[in-house]
């Protein structure tokens, strides 16, 4: 299996449910601080930010170890659930997590994600710049970060993308059980290199990537359906510390 590599692999690195760009840039998404209030009456334990923040504390562990300072934290969209009106739990959690993350970097940007319609009084309190998308240079590449719903066309100029919005998961199986892993999935596109980043939430644990037409989720990117099939679906595994490629999404079985 072959570790994840972007237009130079020393440029990137997967963390968790994250990526780290050019050891400087930590990039998560999708945490949809909130859902779990939502779905209380279901039973569901209120567990979602316990565990948004231990793999947070794992992440920056990780990078002090390596002395790593980040510059900044780019969120892919979806920072909070509700489409509507601001709940009592959204407020504190928001809050809680961006004063947070807000310590250990320079600069917080949220790319606005579909559920981020009324986010604004929330990221006005903290150290966060809310944009469409985002452009950043390193090196000889453009590097463009995006939610995934929606295209900007200043994004052409890019020639990486990197979003969210999709949850990729995939169910592997045998004989004896079935279980989903979230994935990262990474492909060519309109001459750019692309990655779709997992939900850094684990409530939203995702849509298995090979039948999410059938599931209700065609165009659900700004990447085409008929794209993305071509597209290698990678699972990093927390033990080893490691991604394994599973080769493309259209040749698993």
């Amino acid at each position: 299996m072959n570790k994840i590599k972007l237009f130079d692999k020393k440029k990137i690195r997967v963390l968790e449910n994250s990526l780290l760009i050019n050891g400087e840039i930590l990039v998560i998404g999708d945490l949809h601080i909130g859902y779990e209030e939502r779905i209380a009456s279901s039973g569901l334990l209120r567990m979602q930010m316990k565990d948004i923040f231990d793999r947070l504390d794992k992440i920056f562990n990780k990078l002090k170890k390596e002395k790593i300072k980040l510059k900044k934290i780019i969120i892919a969209g979806d920072l909070k659930h509700e489409f509507g009106e601001i709940s009592e739990s959204e407020w504190r959690d928001t809050l809680k997590f961006l004063n947070y993350i807000g310590e250990k970097c320079n600069e917080i940007i949220l790319t606005r994600g579909n559920h981020d319609t009324i986010v604004g009084p929330i990221v006005n309190k903290g150290k966060v710049k809310l944009v469409d998308y985002w452009l950043e240079n390193i090196g000889d590449k453009s590097i463009g970060f995006l939610h995934g719903n929606k295209w900007f066309n200043e994004l052409e100029a890019s020639n990486v993308l990197i979003m969210g919005h999709s949850h990729p998961a995939i169910v592997l199986k045998d004989d004896y059980k079935k279980e989903k892993y979230k994935c990262f999935l990474n492909g060519k596109w309109d001459k750019k290199e692309c990655y779709i980043i997992p939900s850094f939430s684990s409530i939203s644990y995702g849509h298995d990537m090979r039948n999410f037409e059938d599931n209700g989720h065609k165009g659900f990117s700004v990447i085409p359906d008929k794209q993305i099939k071509k597209f290698n679906l990678m699972i990093y595994n927390e033990k080893e510390d490691k991604v394994y490629d599973f080769g493309k999404l259209d040749g698993l079985k």
